[in-house]
């Protein structure tokens, strides 16, 4: 996701800028992590939290710049949802430090922190309206009545609500109940807006449809926005970047394109989306193999051996870390079923580098793709996914097809064993 450059502070930007502007920003693409030089909004210091012998949170540090879209990503019971609470000030850090715009929000009650939370359960109020559960937290405030008003009819116009301002919750959908709870939340402006697994109760198709409005929203408030979710596909859509955690640890950290494409460790590589995974062994290292980052490395640099393929598997290139451990190593390769070739197996062809040949065991249409499970000889089953390219009622490949399965020397990602 892109989202308009400018040193700004997140109040100072106007929903009504000038398209004029708006377009010179989208001209530089929003990275302020990539710069040295950047100051992070929001500072989390070797945070630990604690419940009797559990480690809910173990020694998390992060940084999230102003106006990121930022996500907590992981399966039940990783710690994401802790550290939100903590950092709405719901739990207190056993150890470590929270620091907001340059100030320690730690000891900071949640009342009193510029932060609001949205709850999974959105938490409306059922015998007040639309405009009245918006207007609640600003009441609270003592704000005065005229920019209270005006306040509330920003946030309806925000959330196109405008046409439900008189309803009750129980009188809305469940796409509208949750625009409702945003509106409310952003009503007062906070520095740091936190959701907590916002989408779960909404079904698929709408759920993908507000993903995207609140991109949008994020992107004309120029708020900044945590979000927790173990939902890969909803982390990859609405992100700037995401933190993957694991047994309270953060595996990785960065854009959704970087965690799918060079994942650095197993578990992220078979976290975020669909993956297969060979076990397999370093059998030579060349000189441009070495990769020092996600965009570096040269080409044609590192061979594997693996027991799931009838020849060796040539890879563009190896993490530096992995490399480390010299020829012999154990690793795992990991393939994405949209970087394989999937073709009918010609016997007479040449032996191909970077293939394997399988039967076709089990096929899934899903209407805009194919996903064909192929059993090697080892016994290994590898998935593979073909795009539905044209209309057709007919399978060119089917059950117990023999296939070969083929691969590009930059699909393979190398992580340690």
């Amino acid at each position: 996701m892109e989202a308009e450059a400018t040193s700004a502070k997140p109040d100072e930007i106007k929903p009504d800028e000038t398209r004029q502007a708006a377009q010179a920003a989208l001209k530089t693409p929003f990275a302020p992590w990539r710069d040295p030089a950047a100051v992070p909004y929001l500072r989390i210091r070797n945070v630990v939290k604690r419940f009797g012998a559990v480690t809910a949170v173990d020694n998390i540090s992060l940084d999230i710049h102003a106006r990121e879209f930022f996500a907590l990503l992981g399966p039940s019971g990783c710690g994401k949802t802790t550290l939100l609470r903590m950092l709405a000030g719901f739990d207190t850090p056993d150890a470590g430090s929270i620091e907001l715009d340059g100030v320690d929000i730690a000891d900071i009650p949640p009342y009193e922190r510029p932060v609001n939370m949205m709850f999974q359960s959105y938490a409306l109020f059922p015998h007040m309206t639309v405009e009245k559960n918006i207007s609640f937290g600003l009441e609270q405030e003592r704000m005065p009545k005229p920019e209270r008003q005006a306040r509330v009819e920003e946030m309806l116009a925000l959330a196109k609500l405008e046409q439900l301002a008189k309803r009750r919750p129980d009188q809305l959908s469940g796409g509208q109940r949750q625009r409702v709870a945003l509106a409310r939340a952003l009503a007062k402006r906070p520095k740091l807006m936190l959701l907590d697994e916002p989408l779960g109760a909404l079904d698929k198709k709408l759920r993908e449809e507000t993903q995207f409005e609140l991109v949008n929203i994020q992107e004309r408030l120029g708020l900044t926005f945590v979000i927790v979710t173990h939902d890969q596909e909803e982390a990859m859509t609405v992100s700037s970047r995401l933190a993957v955690m694991d047994h309270g640890q953060i595996a990785q950290v960065g854009t959704p394109q970087e965690v799918y494409e060079a994942p650095q460790t197993r578990f992220v590589a078979d976290f975020i989306g669909d993956v297969n995974l060979l076990e397999g062994a370093i059998a030579e290292i060349g000189a441009q193999g070495v990769e020092t980052g996600v965009e570096g490395g040269g080409l044609g640099g590192v061979v594997v051996t693996s027991p799931d393929a009838p020849a060796q598997i040539r890879a563009s290139r190896i993490p530096d870390h992995v490399a480390a451990q010299g020829v012999g190593a154990a690793i795992e390769v990991a393939l994405r079923p949209e970087k394989l070739l999937i073709e009918k197996h010609d016997p007479d062809a040449a032996a191909m580098e970077n293939s394997a040949v399988g039967v076709v065991e089990d096929i899934a249409y899903l209407g805009d793709m194919s996903i064909y499970r192929v059993r090697l000889p080892s016994g290994r089953v590898m998935k593979a996914s073909r795009t539905n390219r044209q209309r057709t009622l007919a399978q060119t490949i089917t059950w117990e097809d023999e296939v070969r399965l083929s691969w590009d020397a930059g699909a393979v990602v190398i992580v340690a064993g």
